[in-house]
């Protein structure tokens, strides 16, 4: 079996005496000399959210320490003023009240600034690009320096990253910093080179892994160290900025994960991942994890760190721009003695894919309960596809009275372990949820059995059809559909989609026709419904769409959304769009389109999707424990989280979506795509935004009147897909697809 685990507290921790100052302290408890009684590891780092007093809309530009007193720079915008920048400064556990920067802010009538740092020189640098470029100023990066802590900035930027180049766009300058003597030292974005310039003259240059982002921590100094992302994404390069020869590296993580570095004394460094802090030898020795990423809020989805640093007695600081919440998370780590190396319980959580709401709800967990260690444990990732191997093994393990503790349930046979008491009944953890949580109390039902709750989604997706007409009415059954196509020999009812999407999309509205209460087949109306399918594909001319659009059958093999049909083309008489909304940063362009042609969104059959869906193993022992991590699922700090993965399903939740989508934040992304229609040749250009709050809430009132949790039975749900794709190749018929589909599952069900 493929197994994936991440061993969410304990994996690593290093700790060792002697290895850190002051980290080295064992506390011996007494007793019978059972596991809790025995000598155990104390001390770790732990996590401190110091609460800036910002207000809803500021987002973060910059930190550092200076003197003792900690400095955090913040922009703000609206739509009357433009753009400001604001300070708060933190000394002897407390905030100052916001001031604004002048000079920020005059600077920031030419200039969006994206971060602000301190260098090795005492100066403080920003970073830029024109917010209206020109010939004479191309976009692209620009770098700001103050001096003497005054309202004035000079733009040191050297002179060659301010040309542009044949596409007209000078340097995408990424990241900076100074050495001590004032050099710059920085990452240039366009050639992939971290770069040190010498009173404006570049001096060394050294590959580093290519990044297009406004802002990317990619390289770091000390008093006379360069530290450079290496260009294969996967180690940091160190270089003496005396005679810029290369002094050591270190393999910090895997590729994918973003390096965010400090430095020490005497070669040592700190690194910043997702995966948590570690410190480190610029020879890659002497690597140890200071404190695993579940245990703060590194490890969270939705996330970026824009500044991380050192400050005094082995603390450090990182801020983090939460870009789900629309804010900021300024963040102290400590080292705490007494705090347990790792933790004593372990709690086990599995689902068949990787998902970042779990993980999300993981970090949370164990800061509040930081005696339990998640075991989280998968088989594919997120945008996989689980194998029936992984299920059936999975059904070995719990129907042998194993398996881990919380179970999410998604993809998985829940009819199935319900009548085989594989799965907990938690009806008092629901009503608990709904009465004082604000749980949805349509969508907490989802797995509601014979008067008893199996399990809790902790997100859903949101099913919607739009036609200019009646159109939706030829989808309310097969015999409708078929009838249709009988009448009309040429509709293709949906709109333009590939055969995939067309496949998915037509048996997740037909499935609860197609399968029988026993779960068989209906061999009759499964023939009918894929000549059905099979003819409006044809009607479609998918095959010239798919040629057109640079279609890859990779890109839907495993797209986590059942519905997708139409909504990227116009709307036309006698066509139905379909989509599967599942979450606000999702809402963007269906939102706007189906505003645009004037339609009403309507619920496909009162369908919604339920998605996280967690229960509770029948034969664990850790029944509160499992119950407590449910509720972390369902807390405001997830639910809050834009993790791509679904709607939220609390009230808090719904009612924090609606005020952000109102925010000059939310309203100032828009996105531009053009293309060509393939069937007319017309050229189309789209701009839009994110959905306002009236729009949110008329979505968002459309899920509170759903009553219908579409979950269907993957197995079964593939199976036809699968032999859906060989009758679209030629290579079946109908009719033998339908016979076959009932074969398979009559073998799956029998086992």
């Amino acid at each position: 079996m493929k197994w994936r685990k991440i061993l969410a507290a304990g994996m690593g921790l290093v700790l060792a005496a002697g290895l850190m100052s002051g980290c080295g302290d064992q506390k011996k408890e007494t007793g019978s000399g059972k596991k809790d009684d025995q000598e155990k590891a104390m001390g770790r780092y732990v996590e401190e959210d110091l609460k800036p007093p910002v207000q809803d809309g500021e987002t973060p530009l910059g930190a550092y320490k200076k003197d003792g007193i900690l400095h955090l720079y913040t922009s703000g915008a609206s739509q009357d003023s433009g753009t400001k920048y604001y300070s708060y400064q933190y000394q002897d556990g407390q905030w100052s009240e916001a001031q604004e920067d002048a000079g920020l802010t005059a600077m920031g009538s030419d200039f969006f600034l994206n971060y602000l740092g301190y260098g090795q020189d005492g100066s403080v640098y920003a970073m830029g690009t024109p917010t209206n470029p020109t010939e004479a100023m191309p976009y692209g990066g620009h770098i700001f320096k103050n001096t003497q802590d005054s309202d004035t900035w000079e733009d040191v930027t050297p002179e060659n990253l301010t040309k542009a180049d044949e596409n007209g766009y000078a340097a995408n300058v990424t990241d900076v910093d100074a050495l001590a003597d004032g050099s710059l030292c920085v990452a240039n974005g366009s050639t992939g080179q971290a770069e040190i310039y010498k009173d404006g003259e570049k001096v060394f240059s050294a590959d580093m892994e290519p990044m297009m982002s406004n802002f990317q921590n990619t390289i770091g100094t000390s008093q006379n160290r360069l530290a450079v992302t290496a260009k294969d994404g996967k180690s940091i390069t160190f270089y003496n900025t005396d005679d810029y020869s290369e002094t050591g590296s270190a393999a910090l993580t895997k590729k994918g994960e973003s390096f965010n570095l400090a430095p020490g004394a005497d070669g040592t460094w700190y690194c910043l991942t997702e995966g948590g802090i570690v410190r480190f030898q610029e020879t890659g020795d002497l690597m140890e994890t200071l404190l695993d990423g579940s245990y703060g809020k590194m490890g969270a989805t939705g996330i970026s760190v824009v500044s991380f640093f050192s400050g005094d007695d082995d603390e450090f600081y990182a801020l983090y721009n939460e870009y789900d919440k629309g804010g900021l998370f300024m963040a102290r780590y400590t080292y705490n003695k007494d705090m347990p190396v790792s933790a004593d319980n372990t709690l086990t959580v599995y689902g068949l894919k990787e998902n970042k709401t779990v993980q999300q709800a993981i970090s949370l967990f164990q800061t509040q309960n930081p005696d339990v260690r998640v075991d989280y444990s998968y088989a594919v990732g997120e945008y996989e596809k689980p194998s029936s191997d992984d299920i059936r093994n999975l059904n070995t393990e719990l129907l042998g009275g194993n398996g881990a503790d919380v179970l999410i349930l998604d993809s998985l046979p829940v009819d199935s372990y319900i009548e085989k008491g594989v799965l907990a009944d938690i009806s008092s953890l629901k009503e608990e949820l709904v009465e004082d949580g604000g749980m949805l109390e349509n969508v907490a039902a989802a797995m509601e059995r014979d008067g008893k709750v199996y399990g809790l989604p902790a997100r859903m997706g949101l099913p919607v059809m739009a036609s200019k007409d009646d159109s939706g009415k030829v989808l309310e059954s097969i015999e409708a559909l078929t009838s249709y196509l009988g009448e009309n020999p040429e509709a293709q009812v949906l709109g333009d989609t590939v055969h995939t999407n067309a496949a998915e999309t037509l048996l997740a509205v037909m499935y609860e026709e197609l399968v029988k209460e026993d779960g068989s087949i209906d061999e009759e109306k499964m023939a009918e419904f894929i000549d059905d399918y099979l003819q409006i594909c044809k009607n479609m001319d998918t095959q010239s769409l798919e040629e057109a659009y640079g279609y890859d059958p990779g890109d839907t093999e495993d797209r986590n959304i059942y519905f997708s049909a139409g909504y990227f083309t116009g709307y036309e008489d006698g066509n139905v769009t379909l989509c599967e909304l599942q979450g606000y940063s999702s809402m963007m362009y269906p939102v706007y389109s189906i505003k645009k042609a004037g339609i009403e969104p309507k619920a496909v059959k009162n369908y919604y999707v339920p998605y996280t869906i967690a229960g509770i193993n029948a034969s664990t022992k850790q029944q509160e424990t499992a119950e407590l991590f449910i509720k972390a699922l369902m807390s405001d700090d997830v639910q809050g989280s834009e993790t791509w993965d679904g709607f939220p399903v609390t009230e808090s939740a719904f009612n924090n979506m609606i005020a952000y989508a109102d925010t000059d934040a939310a309203q100032k992304d828009k996105v531009s795509s053009s293309y060509k229609d393939p069937k007319t040749g017309e050229d189309v250009m789209d701009e839009y935004g994110n959905a306002d709050g009236q729009s949110v809430q008329t979505y968002l009132d459309l899920i509170r009147t759903l009553d219908s949790p579409f979950v269907p039975n993957q197995t079964l749900f593939d199976t036809v897909l699968e032999e859906m794709e060989k009758c679209y190749e030629g290579t079946e018929t109908s009719a033998e697809a339908a016979k076959a589909i009932v074969q398979k599952m009559d073998t799956y069900l029998s086992e």
